[in-house]
């Protein structure tokens, strides 16, 4: 892609700066698996539990779409192909193994801000800049390629839209009706049971 080292170099600032180290350390966490299911517990948990089981769908198909994406490609990491990369991580993280394209966490965040966005549009406004904060962050630790995170953008918004558009598929709410059903309605003779 044209020009792509030129802005990679610009916004690969990791180690620069304190304060943006933390921030996109917090934004990188946010949106590794286990963290963002997370956000599917808590969904569960306060009686979402429809959109709950539409993230989880969501987001396994994204992390097995990306994943193959990731390896068919098979794009070396910046650190890989540049010189003189500022590298950032999460301690607790392993070393990066897997391919660039597309941005894993990238496309995790897009899936969790469409999905939860477009059911709950209240929350679109936060959501997106949620998710491209994740993807600057990701360049700015030295992780991806900004290309990586467009891709991831459109892994995670596509796959996000055709489970919301699901919604108004009779099979798809049968489905999830026979698979969480009786969880998402209260018990019989309306006790005070968690539904």
């Amino acid at each position: 892609m044209a020009g792509e080292e030129d802005l990679f170099r610009a916004l690969n600032g990791a180690g620069s700066n304190p304060a943006l180290d933390a921030v996109a350390l917090a934004l990188d966490v946010s949106a590794a698996v286990y963290v963002i299911v997370l956000w599917a517990l808590h969904l569960w948990f306060v009686k979402r539990r429809a959109l709950a089981y539409d993230f989880l769908l969501a987001l396994l198909v994204t992390v097995v779409v990306t994943e193959v994406l990731k390896f068919a490609i098979g794009r070396p990491r910046p650190e890989d192909a540049y010189v003189n990369v500022n590298i950032l991580k999460p301690a607790l993280f392993p070393d990066l193994t897997d391919p660039a394209f597309p941005s894993g966490h990238t496309s995790r965040a897009f899936v969790f801000a469409s999905v939860v966005g477009l059911h709950e549009r209240k929350w679109l406004a936060g959501l997106l800049p949620y998710a491209v904060l994740v993807g600057l962050a990701r360049v700015y630790e030295g992780a991806h390629y900004p290309s990586d995170i467009l891709g991831g953008a459109v892994v995670g918004i596509a796959i996000g839209i055709v489970v919301w558009r699901a919604d108004g598929w009779p099979w798809y709410a049968r489905l999830r009706q026979r698979l969480i059903g009786r969880w998402l309605s209260p018990p019989a003779g309306g006790g005070s049971g968690s539904s």
